[in-house]
């Protein structure tokens, strides 16, 4: 991972105080004077959540690949580093793959240093301590598993880095182990976390939705029963258990209006923006087109299906992504977690399962009745499954989902071109990594 020195702590403005904690921002503070009362500790976990925002991270790249690999997206503009992630045909070297690496390393970073200074703090009495620990597990249980899901083993960060060597050359861990550390987290986030539902925040919603996530993927590296049946569980509980609901209009999501079904969302504003819809954008249109969506993924709309409008705008005889459209001030808000997924996620577990089939039916119709498309009326496991990848595709297209569902239902050879082999399905170590990190457990993934 990148080497980024802790003894210089970054918090970056704070966000809107309806959604995050209502406190003095800092810019920059030393690590050993930062945190010492319960509001540095809330500015601290507000700097935590802004790490989120990074262009390496949910402020793009991360997201883009996960349809840039896949078959969402295809490159159409002049950075080369996306043209190599379009044609998976990646290079060590890969300024976009670097980027993410650190980007996710940094948030890993500046939750460790908060994690670490806590017991420090006094005026803290025992439930607000666990309750800011909660938050913090959750975002490390995050930043691990989009790790591990991209690159496979990868270094477990449960400290704060320093300048010692044992801290800067440091191993991969096999891929059960990174997944152990993030039910770990969860489990201690899950049991701590305050009561109260805020989407820019960790909440008892998004630290299930995460679970729920975590154990479906799992499921794809150790298939056995008990993984879908808590991802169900978590799901579940989700969609039942905070007046959450799916947003009546598709296309009102991405309005830049609160959304009833958001779990947890990461803001931008005027101040810290970012630039989504400018690379989607065409040119005619103040953009630069980075990416455009594919012919493939238009066509496989149906013409009925009112997702295809509020997705995808047609310029010139182009296509451009329109679910994030603030090209002025970026101030478009990306989803981490949303209802719709909890609903695909139950109905997956249950299909695989074989049990509860009329329910699992039912989510999936309650995601193709707002599309505008008739309802299945089949509950055959095989058919809903297929059902299901579908909707997963359509509905969350450009929002990051489908270069990993492809990979974990073991799909991603079959379904695209460019990969040819098992071993394209993770990434490479950046090479900056693998040059100033020398332990002998840091090495390069197979086919690089």
């Amino acid at each position: 991972m990148k080497r980024i020195p802790v003894l210089v702590l970054l918090v970056l403005l704070a966000m809107p105080a309806c959604d995050v904690l209502d406190v003095e921002p800092y810019h920059s503070i030393a690590a050993d004077q930062a945190i010492l009362t319960p509001k540095d500790v809330e500015s601290a976990i507000t700097g935590c959540y802004a790490s989120l925002q990074a262009v390496g991270y949910y402020g793009r790249n991360y997201v883009v690949t996960g349809d840039l690999a896949a078959d969402n997206l295809t490159w159409t503009g002049t950075t080369a580093g996306y043209n190599q992630i379009d044609n998976n045909s990646i290079l060590a070297d890969n300024v976009i793959v670097e980027g993410m690496w650190s980007a996710i390393y940094s948030t890993l970073s500046r939750v460790n240093v908060v994690i670490d200074a806590i017991p420090g703090v006094e005026g803290l009495g025992d439930g607000e301590r666990d309750a800011f620990l909660a938050e913090l597990y959750f975002l490390r249980a995050l930043a691990h598993f989009d790790l591990v899901r991209l690159f496979g083993p990868v270094p477990i960060r449960t400290a704060p880095a320093t300048s010692a060597e044992e801290d800067l050359n440091v191993p991969r861990q096999p891929v059960n182990q990174v997944y152990a550390q993030v039910f770990s987290d969860l489990e201690f986030a899950e049991s701590h976390i305050h009561q109260g539902f805020v989407r820019a925040r960790a909440s008892r919603a998004a630290i299930l939705a995460l679970k729920a996530r975590t154990h479906l993927f799992w499921y794809a590296h150790d298939p056995q029963p008990q993984h879908l049946e808590t991802a169900a569980a978590a799901a579940h509980e989700v969609i039942t258990g905070f007046g959450l609901s799916l947003e009546p209009v598709f296309a009102d999501l991405y309005s830049g209006n609160p959304s009833s079904e958001s779990i947890f969302e990461v803001y931008f504003s005027e101040q810290d923006r970012n630039r989504y819809a400018e690379y989607f954008f065409p040119t005619a249109l103040s953009g630069r087109r980075e990416f455009a969506p594919t012919a493939k993924l238009y066509n496989f709309f149906a013409s009925n299906d009112l997702r295809r409008e509020a997705s995808i705008g047609v310029q010139g005889g182009n296509f451009y992504c329109i679910k994030y459209s603030d090209i002025e001030t970026g101030t478009d808000n990306v989803y981490v977690f949303r209802l719709a997924e909890m609903l695909l996620i139950r109905a997956e577990a249950h299909t695989k399962l074989g049990v509860n089939l009329q329910e699992a039916r039912d989510d999936v119709n309650a995601i193709r009745k707002r599309a505008g498309l008739p309802e299945v009326l089949t509950t055959n496991p095989i058919l809903l499954e297929r059902q299901i990848k579908d909707m997963r595709q359509l509905e969350f297209a450009f929002e990051g989902h489908r270069w990993f569902d492809l990979v974990r239902t073991g799909q991603a050879v079959a379904e695209l071109p460019g990969v040819t082999a098992e071993w394209q399905t993770l990434f490479p170590i950046p090479l900056g990594e693998l040059l100033t990190n020398f332990h002998e457990g840091m090495y390069q993934n197979e086919g690089y």
